[in-house]
C-alpha cells in the first residue's frame, strides 16, 4: 500500500442500479470506510446519488468513457469464443445462445457462425493461435482511445487497491487491471450467481474473490485452478439479500396495498417479469392468467394480478402487449431514463420490492432470481415450463432455460414449480391460492443451496474478510 496513509484508498465502482443496492445501501461503504478510504467511482452521472455520498463526506468520481475500437471487440470476442468453449464449458453459453438465436434472423445467424468457423478451427488445431490472441489483447488495450483516459485517472486517484462487484464490466476490468500492473491488490466480489458463468473472457484475474456458495466457489476453481491453489476465493453469502431478513425494510400487509393501490379482501398473484433483451415471448404468460380471469378458471373475487416489470424493463411493453385488464394492476421497477440500470435506488424502493416479495401470496417469474427472492418468505414459486408461441420449434429450449448452469440448482431445489402447460399452469396457481404449504416445501432447500445463510448478516461477513485482505 502507499506510504504515509493512514488509510488505503480503495476505488468502490458504481455502475448500476445492482451496484447502489449491494453496496451502499446494505451499508458496506459506511463499514467499509471505518478502515479503508473509499473512492467512489461513478459510472454516470446520478447527481442525487452523488450529492447524498458526498454530503456524508465521501470523495466521489466519475469514471472516463469506455470507448474502444471495433477491432478490439472483435478479438475479444474470438477470445471468449475459445474461453467458453475450452475453459468456462458451461451449457449456458449453448442454452442461451440457442435461446436468444429462435429472435433473430436466420440470415444473420448462419453470418455469425461463418465468421466463427475459422477461428474455431484454428483452436482446435493450431493450440499456439490463442496464445498469439491473447498476447495482442494485451497490446491492443494500451492502444484504445480510452485508455490513456483511464490510466491518467486511475494515477490522479492515487489509488492503493479496487473492490468490484462487477469484475466482468470491461470498464472495471480495466481499472483493476491499470492498478495491477502497478503491483497494488485487487478484490472482487459476485454480485449475482448467474454471472461467472454468463459472462465474456476475463483479461485476469483478481487476488480475491467473495462469491454467494460453493457452487459459485466450484465454478471459479474450474475456470482457474490457481484460485483454489492460493485460497483465493470466500464463501460469505448474498449481501443483498440481508434485507430479506430486517423487519425494518418491510412494510405491513395494510400499508403494502395502499401504497400500492391493491384490493385489501383479495389474494394477491404477483408476476415479476423478466427483462426484455431475454424473454421476448414471456408477456404471454401475463396474457394466459388474464384470460384464465375472463374464462373464470380463477375467482376474480378471491384475486388479483399484480405485476412488476423487470429493472432492465418497461412496464408499457407487457401492458401493449397484454392490455387494460380489470384483474391486472401493472406496476414497474425503479429503472434510468437513458440505460435502463442507470438509476438510483433508495431504501423505500428496497422496502417497496421486500414487501412485494413478502407479501404477495403466490409469486411467478421464469426463471429468474425472484424465486430466492420469494423463498425467504415462503411464498410458492411458479415458472412456467411450457410456450404457446411457436411451440414446434421453441418448446424444447424454453424448457432448457431452466437447466442453465446458474439455474439448475434452484431448478433441483424444488423450490420452483414448473407447469408444463398453459392447462397445469392456471391449475396450479390456483391450488396454490388455496393451498400455498404444498409448494413451499423446498424454500429452505433453495436458500441453502443459493445464499448459503440465512441470519442477514452476510454484510458483516463481507466487512471481515476485507478487513483480512487489508490488513485492517
Amino acid at each position: 500500500m502507499s506510504e504515509n496513509k493512514t488509510k488505503p484508498r480503495v476505488i468502490i465502482p458504481i455502475v448500476g442500479q445492482g451496484s447502489v443496492i449491494h453496496v451502499i445501501r446494505t451499508g458496506m461503504l459506511d463499514r467499509m470506510s471505518e478502515f479503508v478510504t473509499p473512492v467512489v467511482a461513478m459510472l454516470w452521472e446520478q447527481p442525487d446519488l452523488i450529492e447524498e455520498l458526498k454530503a456524508k463526506g465521501y470523495e466521489v468520481t466519475l469514471m472516463p468513457t469506455y470507448n474502444v475500437t471495433a477491432a478490439y471487440y472483435a478479438l475479444r470476442a474470438k477470445i471468449t469464443l475459445w474461453y467458453s468453449k475450452y475453459v468456462l464449458k458451461s451449457p449456458t453459453r449453448i442454452i442461451l445462445r440457442s435461446y436468444l438465436d429462435l429472435y433473430l434472423p436466420a440470415k444473420k445467424v448462419w453470418k455469425r457462425k461463418l465468421k466463427n468457423a475459422l477461428p474455431e478451427f484454428l483452436f482446435a488445431t493450431w493450440p499456439p493461435y490463442i496464445k498469439r490472441l491473447i498476447k495482442q489483447e494485451g497490446v491492443l488495450i494500451k492502444q484504445q482511445p480510452c485508455y490513456d483516459a483511464y490510466y491518467t485517472w486511475v494515477r490522479s486517484l492515487q489509488a492503493d487497491s479496487i473492490f468490484t462487484i462487477t469484475p466482468f464490466l470491461q470498464e472495471v476490468e480495466l481499472v483493476a487491471r491499470i492498478l495491477k500492473e502497478q503491483g497494488k491488490k485487487v478484490m472482487a466480489s459476485i454480485h449475482s450467481f448467474d454471472n461467472i458463468t454468463t459472462r465474456q473472457w476475463p483479461a485476469f484475474f483478481f487476488d480475491h474473490y467473495l462469491v454467494w456458495n460453493n457452487i459459485n466457489k466450484a465454478e471459479l476453481e474450474r475456470i482457474n485452478p490457481q484460485l483454489k491453489t492460493n485460497n483465493a476465493i470466500t464463501i460469505c453469502g448474498a449481501a443483498q439479500f440481508d434485507f430479506h431478513y430486517k423487519p425494518n425494510f418491510t412494510w405491513s400487509r395494510e400499508e403494502w396495498l395502499a401504497k400500492l393501490g391493491l384490493p385489501a379482501d383479495k389474494k394477491i398473484i404477483l408476476y415479476a417479469g423478466g427483462p426484455v433483451s431475454l424473454f421476448k415471448d414471456e408477456p404471454q404468460y401475463l396474457a394466459h392468467l388474464n384470460e384464465a380471469f375472463k374464462a373464470g378458471k380463477i375467482d376474480a373475487s378471491e384475486a388479483v394480478i399484480l405485476f412488476r416489470s423487470h429493472p432492465l424493463d418497461k412496464k408499457e411493453r407487457w401492458h401493449a402487449l397484454v392490455g387494460d385488464s380489470p384483474y391486472i394492476i401493472y406496476d414497474a421497477a425503479q429503472s434510468g431514463k437513458e440505460k435502463f440500470d442507470h438509476t438510483n435506488v433508495t431504501e423505500e424502493d428496497i422496502r417497496k420490492l421486500m414487501s412485494t416479495v413478502k407479501h404477495a401470496d403466490v409469486q411467478i417469474n421464469f426463471t429468474s432470481t425472484m424465486t430466492i427472492d420469494g423463498s425467504v418468505f415462503y411464498r410458492p414459486q411458479i415458472g412456467p415450463y411450457y410456450t404457446e408461441l411457436d411451440k414446434a420449434r421453441k418448446e424444447k429450449l424454453t424448457r432448457m432455460m431452466y437447466m442453465q448452469e446458474h439455474y439448475l440448482p434452484i431448478t433441483k431445489s424444488g423450490a420452483i414449480n414448473m407447469p408444463a402447460s398453459k392447462e397445469a399452469f392456471i391449475q396450479m396457481v390456483s391450488e396454490a391460492l388455496q393451498n400455498p404449504a404444498r409448494y413451499t416445501q423446498h424454500c429452505d432447500d433453495c436458500l441453502d443451496t443459493m445464499i448459503t445463510y440465512k441470519d442477514g448478516q452476510t454484510t458483516g461477513r463481507v466487512i471481515a474478510a476485507l478487513k483480512r485482505f487489508y490488513n485492517a
